[in-house]
This record gives C-alpha cells, structure tokens and sequence, in this order.
C-alpha cells in the first residue's frame, strides 16, 4: 500500500475512527493498521514510507554511465592469454564431449553386436533340440 493511501487511513484512525472499522472497510488487519498509527506518531509521514527490506548489497551497483579504468599493459596481456587459455579449455571441452557421444555409440553397437550373436546361438540351439 502507498503511503498516501496508508496516511488517510491513520488520519481517520486519529480522527477517531475504530481500528477494526477502518481495518475492515480497506481489507487488511487491525495490526498492521495499528503498526502504521505508531509509525506515524513516532517519525510522521517518513514513518509510513516503505522501507528496504532485507540485507543490503555487498557490492554497489554499478552506474550505467561509469566507464572502467583503461587497462595497464601487464593486464592487457594476461586478458589476452586468458581469453586464449579458454577458448582452449573450451574446444578441449568440445572435443571430450565428441568422444563421449562415440565411446557411448561404440558401447551400444558391441552390445547389440553381443545380443545378435547369443540370440542366434540360442535360436540354433532349440532347433537342434
């Protein structure tokens, strides 16, 4: 709720109005209603804005507009080598996952392979029985 919204129904409270009227005629609990007419009396309209809730950031947000500092010549070069470092890893990463898919085809053919084989052993062995 907004605290416009919030401070015309502590100003009918303060008015002289019922907690549990007011409370019901706007749908929320007397408590909260009650919450608000402290805040109020305590800090005034501040009281009824809405605070932040919950633990801060630990790092700042950054600005839209910052720009970063330029990079020293020493940085420049481990960026460059990092960059070429992963894209290594990445294509080694690639070429794992290829053997992968055909070490599982390898597998799979063998099995199906196996399966064939004993099948035709056990179809050869019922008709010589």
């Amino acid at each position: 709720m907004e605290s416009e919204e919030k401070l015309v129904l502590v100003s009918k409270i303060l008015a002289g109005y019922s907690y549990n009227s007011v409370a019901l005629e706007n749908g929320i609990n007397y408590r909260i209603l009650y919450n608000w007419v402290q805040k109020y009396k305590e800090k005034g309209y501040n009281g009824l804005v809405d605070e932040k809730k919950g633990r801060p950031r630990k790092v700042p947000i950054m600005k839209e507009n910052s720009s970063p500092k330029p990079l020293k010549e020493s940085e420049r070069e481990e960026l460059i080598r990092l960059r070429a470092e992963n894209k290594f890893i990445k294509t080694e990463i690639e070429n794992i996952k290829a053997e992968k898919e055909i070490i599982k085809k390898l597998i799979a053919l063998r099995r199906e392979k196996w399966y064939t084989r004993n099948s035709r052993a056990k179809a050869s062995n019922h008709q010589r029985t």
